[in-house]
């Protein structure tokens, strides 16, 4: 196990491993050698300055173990790729799957890393030709690149929109159907669902068709929208957001 200490006034923050993966986790590492519900997602699940993160707090609520497996910026491909992390949702009595952006995964129009998915690695010829006149070796994170390519065409931009939200719909569904116990979709954003799908906003894309097909099959979602700490850019939640997210993932739970 790793303990990363950072500068106050952020609370002190573990890491840990599971397995043979190379992800660092969020800690204290949970046993997961009983029943335990798997928390996937994102930074908001991560939560790195929070000293109680929901995945914390349910387990108190629920009285079963609560891996965290949120990693900083993540898709859902980062899940995907980790054999540790499929058979950790394979084994799990549920599992929590906060929705992330369709931004942050690697599609026919480019490639972004492996485990740091904001990171854009590079462009497929596909993307080049779409957009011949943009310069791609001065960007380095998808959220730049998505702005980028908007500023410079919008029309085009439709087509790179459309392909990144059928690829999420294959992950998702992907990684949903790895689950053998209930599946809790955990919407932890900024924006409604029912809202404009904003491009620069997360879950970038997301759509409430999207996440249709993924609850035609049995996924269950709550809903949780956060403000943001005051003069914290992105907008991140807090500790009350998380104490709200614990209740509302308990209640559907039935807990």
């Amino acid at each position: 196990m790793t303990l990363h200490m950072r500068n106050a006034p952020r609370a002190r923050l573990m890491t840990c491993s599971y397995g043979l993966s190379r992800l660092q986790f969020r800690g204290p590492r949970r046993p997961t050698d009983g029943r335990y519900l798997a928390c996937l997602g994102g930074s908001e699940t991560f939560a790195r300055d929070v000293a109680q993160p929901y995945p914390e707090l349910l387990e108190h609520q629920l009285g079963m173990t609560c891996p965290n497996l949120g990693q900083q910026m993540a898709g859902p491909e980062l899940f995907l790729r980790d054999a540790t992390v499929r058979a950790l949702v394979q084994d799990a009595a549920g599992l929590v799957i906060q929705v992330m952006g369709a931004s942050n995964l690697s599609n026919r129009f480019y490639k972004v890393h492996p485990r740091r998915n904001d990171r854009f690695i590079a462009p497929s010829a596909a993307l080049r030709a779409l957009y011949p006149e943009v310069d791609f070796t001065e960007i380095a994170f998808t959220g730049h690149l998505l702005a980028r390519l908007v500023e410079t065409d919008p029309l085009r931009f439709s087509q790179l929109r459309q392909a990144l939200q059928g690829c999420w719909v294959r992950r998702m569904r992907e990684l949903v159907g790895l689950a053998r116990g209930p599946v809790h979709l955990l919407w932890f954003a900024t924006r409604r669902l029912e809202g404009p799908a904003a491009d620069g906003h997360d879950p970038s894309l997301v759509t409430p068709q999207m996440l249709m097909a993924l609850t035609e099959a049995g996924a269950k979602l709550t809903q949780v929208i956060y403000e943001g700490r005051p003069g914290v850019m992105p907008p991140a939640p807090d500790a009350e957001d998380h104490r709200r997210v614990a209740a509302a993932l308990s209640g559907a739970m039935g807990a």
